[in-house]
């Protein structure tokens, strides 16, 4: 491969992964149009690397393409928590049995202790962050199905900026944070009994709730 293609496709993956972290976030809300032009500008690319960031982003159902301008964040649908939750319940739930034996002690305390923190002292929304983000890849970063391990990562990302929405709603927050971090406490629990018939109701238990809330609040957010 010639050293302008290694470049070139440098700067797409650099792209990519900038624009899909913005999308996560919400810095780049559902709707939001990304224009070619101004996306090469402001990135210090060309157009090629722009089209090809957007091909991969809408691949992974984040834009949806719009003809002669580039692509717009793709808007979310009851339909997209309901399929996005469905599938985090079958995949993560299956991933914690079989890696629950192999979830050390140290990941469980180290987690508990930042959890506990959430509950007891003045919100931190990065940890807050952090610590979901930890304690679900518990249930996956194990394994040696590398093919289950990235299906569970790609849903658990989409999930991830519908949740964030959801829970950064003025008047859920509050009560869903707590809501949150005390199922967080019981999955510790379940974890530390290394009983997988104990940890997967839980598990699934919590994952039921997260969409309920997700649903919820993103109706609230319509009726406005």
């Amino acid at each position: 491969m010639g050293k302008n293609k290694v470049l070139l496709r440098s700067a797409r993956d650099a792209l990519f992964i900038a624009l899909k972290d913005q999308i996560l976030v919400n810095n780049l809300k559902p709707g939001e149009l990304l224009q070619i032009e101004r996306l090469a500008e402001e990135y210090g690319v060309s157009a090629t690397p722009v089209r090809e960031a957007l091909v991969k982003l809408e691949a992974d159902g984040l834009v949806t393409q719009v003809l002669n301008k580039g692509a717009k964040v793709s808007e979310i649908t009851e339909e997209d928590v309901k399929n996005t939750w469905e599938m985090r319940r079958l995949l993560e739930s299956y991933a914690a049995r079989e890696s629950i034996s192999l979830i050390t002690k140290e990941e469980i305390d180290s987690l508990e202790s930042d959890i506990l923190k959430i509950r007891d002292s003045k919100f931190d929304n990065n940890l807050y962050i952090d610590v979901d983000n930890r304690l679900h890849e518990l249930f996956f970063v194990h394994i040696t199905n590398n093919l289950l391990k990235d299906s569970i990562r790609r849903i658990h990302e989409l999930s991830q900026r519908i949740r964030y929405i959801a829970e950064t709603s003025n008047q859920m927050h509050e009560k869903v944070i707590q809501d949150v971090t005390q199922e967080h406490l019981s999955i510790i629990i379940s974890l530390r009994s290394g009983n997988a018939e104990l940890l997967v109701p839980v598990l699934y238990t919590h994952l039921l709730n997260g969409e309920k809330r997700t649903l919820e609040a993103l109706r609230k957010s319509w009726d406005k």
